[in-house]
This record gives C-alpha cells, structure tokens and sequence, in this order.
C-alpha cells in the first residue's frame, strides 16, 4: 500500500463549510463560473510544458508564502526566486488538515481539485492518490474536476486494475480511523463548553448520512472462517461518476495528453486549453502511428499520398467538455483569435460544449480587415468572441447529473 500519511485529528478536519467562491487551502477568492470551490489538499508543483512558464498557481503561493503566520509558514519553500525568475522548488506538500474537507460539505458542488498542484505529481506518492481518491469515493454528491499536466501517469493510474481495490482499502481505512469521530468534539464560537447550535448539528447529521451511499461503493468479497472482516476487492461503479479527469493542453505539441485522456477508463473527460499558446487540432492526437481525434473517437492514418484515411474499428470516447482561456499576469503571451475561433468551432461541429473563461492580458482589436493583439489587461480584454460569451457545460456537470457510458 505504500507509506502511509497522517490524515488529521477530528477537530483538524472538522471544518466549517466554505463560502461560495472560497479556495479552501488559498485566500478566498472568486472563481470562474465554471467551478464552485477549490480544494486545495496539496500544495507544490513542477514545471510540466510550456504552459508551466508564468503559472498564476506559483506567482499565488509566492504571496501566500510572504504573508507570514501559519498561512505563510504552509506555503514558504514552495517556490524561489531562480536565474528565470520566480519558480517552483519541487516539493509537494500534503495538507493533513484538508484531505477530509468535502465529506463535511452538505450542499452538492462542482469541486476544482488541486488548483496549487497536480494530483498525478510525480512527488506525490500512490498511497496519497488513493487517499484523496477515497474521499471523493465516499463524497459522491459532490463532482470532482481533476485536471493535470502529467497525463501519462493519470492514464496508467486508472487503466491499474489494482487501483479501485487501493481505494477500496483506504475508504475501509477511513471509516474505522477517521468518519467515526470527523465532526466531532468542534468548540463553539461562543466559548468552550457550549453546545454547537441545533443547525450545525443537523448538517453533521445530514452529511453522515451521505457518507453510507459512499461507503457502499466499496465491494468486499465473501468472509472466511478465519477472517475478522471481509477484505475489500475492488469498487462499484468504477469509473466513479462523480469524477471528472481533465487534461490541461497549451498547444499541438503537447495534444498527446488528450490522447492518454481518452485511452484511460473514465465515465467523463474534459480538456483545458489554458493558457492557449498556439492553434490546436484535437482530431490530430497521435496514438500507434495512427491520429485518435478528440471529438467523435474516430481514427486515421496516413496513406500512400499522404491523405488521411480513416481506420475501420469502433469509435473511441470523446470528449464531453472543452474550456479555454488565455494567458495572465506578467509576461503574458497572447492567445490569437482564430486558434479561439478554430477550437470552438471544432466543438460546435461535434456537439461538445465549449466554455471560455477569457482572454487573458491580449484582447483582440479590429484592425481594418484583419485583427491584432492589444494588451488591455484582463478586464479590458474580456470574454466576448464574436460578440458573445460562450459558458457552454455539459448537463451531467451542471444540473448534478452524471450518467454512465
């Protein structure tokens, strides 16, 4: 299983529910309309691609780290100032106190996983995987967006047939460690000694009661003579349906992690194409010698005269969902309006929704019969591509739903 990590005491992981909008684990803040929270229980990251290069995660964990107090303290050494600037030091940390946060949520969210790190680092170890994969096991009223830059090992992650077994494992770990006293034993914010009030102890209750539904999602075999309980095998349903893995892709170089994306089990998929830094053909994403297209699963190769023709075999799962944007901060790089323009238009011609969360720092500005990039700043440059905003989401993300395929 792997070294194991220390999950928290009850009134470390007894949290009090975030507001809407909060990043739990950073500053509170106003995210995208895409998501509703960010849960933040790692903190550290590494360059991955040319995307990594002005990462608004590093510029945000650097002024963290300068605030000082316990907040300061969590975040100092995660990043340095180098020969090119501000960049990462390439240690993860795990935030003990955070790992259980979503089981203390009642209301249904669209939870961002891990905006100050990737969950497929490769400084993290499985076992701290499989942990947060539990969580979001037993959570399952809530949809979880995990997206990341290392995609080769997110594919092999869940392509492990001995992956749902680990997590089935931990969610048996968790519920004799950890549910039996998570909530409890919280002080009043009236003084010590007085009882929580009547609402808060509802919600707990409420919440545990989800917890059941979750737990069940662990399959465990039949019980020997010798055995003091069943061991666990494995989880039903797997893929969970609540779990929205994602890929982050800047250009055409690095379409290969589409590729791995959709080669893996999963019940969802989704690409970020954030920062945009050049024009994206997702019907291009090399497989075997062979092009795997992103929207409709068909395949293709290269004949004789270099015209592609396409492979006689089943369609693969495409993609459910596509969100773009453009570069922030300083040193900002533009995002042209035809690779914006190109992206979308490739979504509409396959049904799939495409949200656009913005241009970033380079808004696009008439120029006679042509366009060019003007750097505005983010306001100034807006969200508008050919006079609208495009918040396109698939139905299972944004009613709850979440069907299986």
């Amino acid at each position: 299983m792997g070294t194991r990590i220390r999950v928290g005491t009850a009134p470390e992981l007894a949290l009090s529910p975030a507001p809407r909008g909060a990043a739990v684990g950073l500053a509170s803040s106003a995210p995208p309309e895409w998501y509703d929270v960010a849960w933040n229980p790692t903190a550290g990251c590494s360059a991955a691609g040319p995307g990594c290069d002005h990462c608004q995660a590093r510029r945000t964990v650097s002024q963290l780290a300068r605030m000082g107090g316990k907040g300061g303290a969590r975040h100092a050494g995660l990043t340095l100032v180098g020969h090119s600037g501000l960049e990462w030091t390439g240690e993860i940390r795990v935030r003990a106190d955070l790992i259980t946060w979503p089981l203390l949520q009642q209301r249904p969210r669209r939870i961002l996983v891990d905006s100050t790190s990737d969950l497929f680092h490769e400084g993290l170890t499985t076992s701290v995987i499989d942990t947060l994969h539990a969580v979001m096991t037993i959570a399952h009223w809530h949809r979880f967006l995990v997206l990341t830059r290392r995609a080769d090992r997110m594919r092999r992650y869940y392509a492990d047939p001995h992956t749902p077994e680990r997590v089935a494992l931990e969610i048996d770990r968790l519920a004799t460690s950890v549910l039996p006293t998570l909530g409890r034993g919280l002080q009043s914010p009236r003084g010590k000694g007085v009882a929580p009030p009547a609402a808060s102890k509802a919600r707990r209750g409420v919440v545990r009661q989800r917890w059941a539904a979750g737990l069940e999602r662990a399959v465990h075999r039949a019980g020997g003579a010798n055995e003091v309980a069943p061991r666990p095998v494995g989880l039903d349903p797997w893929p969970l349906p609540n779990l929205w893995p994602g890929v982050s892709v800047e250009d055409q170089e690095q379409i290969g992690r589409i590729a791995d994306l959709l080669q893996m089990p999963a019940v969802h998929r989704w690409a970020c194409f954030e920062p945009l830094l050049g024009p994206v053909r997702p019907e291009a994403a090399l497989v075997d010698q062979s092009y795997l297209a992103a929207f409709g699963g068909g395949r293709s190769r290269p004949d004789q005269l270099g015209c592609m023709a396409p492979i006689a075999e089943p369609p693969w799962r495409s993609l459910d969902w596509v969100v773009a944007g453009g570069e922030v901060g300083a040193g900002a790089r533009p995002t042209r309006s035809d690779w914006v323009r190109g992206l979308r238009d490739r979504c509409a011609a396959a049904g799939v929704p495409f949200f656009f969360k913005g241009w970033g720092e380079w808004g696009p500005e008439p120029d006679g019969s042509a366009e060019r990039m003007v750097r505005v700043g983010r306001r100034g440059a807006g969200r508008f591509v050919d006079g609208r905003c495009w918040d396109e989401m698939p139905a299972a993300l944004s009613r709850g739903g979440a069907r299986r395929r």
